[in-house]
C-alpha cells in the first residue's frame, strides 16, 4: 500500500512537467520546423523546392532535432541541475551546429543558368552573422552557467 502511495505522489509530481515538455516540444517542432517548411513551399513552386538540395532539409531538420530535443529535456528536469547542465549543452552544441551549417561564416556556391552557357559563381561572408549568432549562444551559456552556480548556492543556504 505505501508503494502505491509513493508511486502516486511521484507521478503527481511529474505528470505536470511531461505535460508541459511534451507541449513545449510539440510548439518549438511547430516552429522551427513545420512553419519554415510550409513557407519555403508557399514561396517556391513545387518542382523548384524538389530541386532544393537535401543538405539544406537536413540542416533545417538537425536545427528543430537539437532545440526540440533541448526544449523537452530542459523542461522535464525543471528546478533540478539539470535543467542548468542541459542549457550549458545546448549554447554549446548550437554554437557547433551554426559553425559548421554556416561553413565557418563563408559560403560558396555555383550554378548554372538553364539555357546559359556560363557558370554564376556566388559568395557570402556569413562572419558577422555567425559572430552575433555564436554571441547570443555565448550568452545563453552564461545564464546557465550563473543559474546553476545560484541553484547550487541556495541548497547549500538550505542545508
Amino acid at each position: 500500500m505505501a508503494d502505491e502511495g509513493n508511486t502516486h505522489s511521484l507521478l503527481r509530481k511529474i505528470l505536470p512537467n511531461v505535460i508541459r515538455a511534451a507541449l513545449k516540444g510539440f510548439i518549438m517542432f511547430l516552429l522551427t520546423y513545420l512553419l519554415p517548411t510550409l513557407l519555403m513551399e508557399t514561396m517556391m513552386p513545387l518542382d523548384t523546392l524538389l530541386e532544393m538540395p537535401s543538405e539544406y532539409t537536413a540542416l533545417v531538420f538537425a536545427f528543430s532535432a537539437i532545440v526540440v530535443f533541448f526544449t523537452v529535456v530542459a523542461e522535464l528536469f525543471s528546478g533540478t541541475i539539470f535543467q542548468h547542465a542541459f542549457g550549458i549543452s545546448r549554447a554549446l552544441v548550437l554554437i557547433m551546429y551554426f559553425i559548421y551549417a554556416l561553413n565557418g561564416g563563408v559560403i560558396t556556391s555555383a550554378f548554372q543558368i538553364p539555357e546559359q552557357p556560363q557558370l554564376v559563381h556566388i559568395f557570402a561572408d556569413l562572419r558577422a552573422f555567425l559572430a552575433m549568432l555564436i554571441f547570443l549562444n555565448l550568452l545563453g551559456f552564461a545564464k546557465s552557467m550563473f543559474g546553476a552556480i545560484n541553484f547550487l548556492a541556495e541548497r547549500v543556504e538550505s542545508v
